[in-house]
């Protein structure tokens, strides 16, 4: 299950639209950048690898119809991350699993996706995930 960011806790939330000449149509395309906070991390008692797995998601951009949105794009970044080591030797690591936009029909804006994943192992060790940053591009045909 998806942990679900509420849009009011972006920070630094930016976003930009341009009027475009696009594919079918197709007539703004919107940048939307921001980061937010997870709270995410693994943490290990002993030897043995502690992966843990979360999936983030966040509704952003103007609300569209479904005959308005056309595509969107996305990447994410890691951000704050911390590594405690308490015993050497040991593994570590966290990553981006997955990113991926797309257009929500309930909200109808677009949801953002970005699946992440943390390792730990050795007693006491941890590494935490702070924020995750954001740019979504969104393609959309708007009357004018």
């Amino acid at each position: 299950m998806a942990t679900r960011i509420p849009t009011n806790q972006i920070q630094n939330l930016q976003q930009v639209e341009a009027v475009v000449a696009g594919p079918e149509g197709a007539n703004r395309l919107f940048t939307v950048t921001g980061l937010f906070s997870t709270g995410f991390g693994a943490y290990s008692r002993g030897s043995e690898l502690e992966p843990r797995t979360e999936t983030f998601t966040v509704l952003i951009g103007p609300a569209l119809t479904r005959q308005q949105f056309f595509r969107a794009i996305s990447i994410a970044s890691l951000v704050n991350t911390t590594l405690q080591v308490a015993q050497v030797g040991s593994t570590f690591s966290w990553a981006i699993t997955d990113v991926d936009a797309d257009w929500d029909d309930e909200s109808g804006q677009v949801e953002l996706r970005v699946g992440v994943s943390a390792v730990a192992s050795g007693a006491n060790n941890g590494v935490t995930i702070g924020a995750i940053a954001f740019q979504v591009t969104i393609l959309a045909a708007v009357a004018a």
